[in-house]
């Protein structure tokens, strides 16, 4: 099967999270940011993550790709996310955007192997709010939110607990958490940060430093 994806893209790093912990083999195809081409010509839009399936048919929405690798595996979790880790993503997004958004076009991802990718990327993302400069910045006072989100992810995961997490709650934290290593700043709790090497290792998806 094949996977078409961003490496920064959160979604499209759930879905290879729960191949790599179903033992799922993908050929992980990265597209450039400015392709607006390739899948398009496949399902009508541009969109990541795409699964081709064997039988050539195309699946493009994350939690549908998810189901489908449970269905595949055997196994009887749900790919529906907790309203735990609902809530917790909710307030994560504009924190991720502002550590990632000015950050990841310049970190040798292969999605922003040219130039026109890199401006495609700034064209799309900046704006008033989300000035990229300001952003950087504000590196100090954005490092001191996403430590708070850190930690009550560590709540979330029941890393104290050793309480069962769905694949699909690991998944979604997992995707989010990563692109928080683009800032060095960013002081992390160390139950996290073991945990995140841990799966990032298990599920060969790599963390975004």
């Amino acid at each position: 099967m094949k996977l078409y994806i961003y490496e920064h893209c959160p979604f499209s790093a759930r879905v290879r999270y729960v191949a790599g912990k179903l033992n799922i083999q993908l050929n992980i195809i990265n597209i450039a940011y400015d392709d607006d081409k390739t899948t398009t010509d496949l399902i009508g839009t541009k969109q990541v993550p795409l699964l081709i399936k064997d039988n050539g048919e195309a699946m493009a929405e994350s939690l549908d790709i998810i189901a489908y690798f449970l269905e595949l595996a055997g196994s009887t979790e749900t790919n529906q996310p907790s309203q735990s880790v609902l809530d917790w993503q909710k307030n994560a997004f504009l924190p991720l955007q502002k550590v990632g958004y000015p950050r990841w076009s310049n970190m040798g991802l292969p999605e922003f192997a040219t130039q026109s990718a890199q401006q495609a990327w700034r064209t799309k993302k900046e704006t008033d709010a989300l000035n990229f400069d300001a952003l950087l910045q504000d590196t100090p006072n954005i490092a001191k939110e996403v430590a708070k989100l850190i930690e009550h992810a560590r709540t979330v995961l029941n890393l104290d607990s050793y309480q069962h997490v769905t694949l699909v709650d690991e998944a979604i934290l997992f995707s989010i958490l990563r692109g928080f290593f683009s800032a060095a700043e960013i002081q992390w709790d160390n139950t996290v940060k073991t945990w995140m090497a841990s799966v990032s290792n298990k599920t060969q998806v790599p963390l975004l430093k």
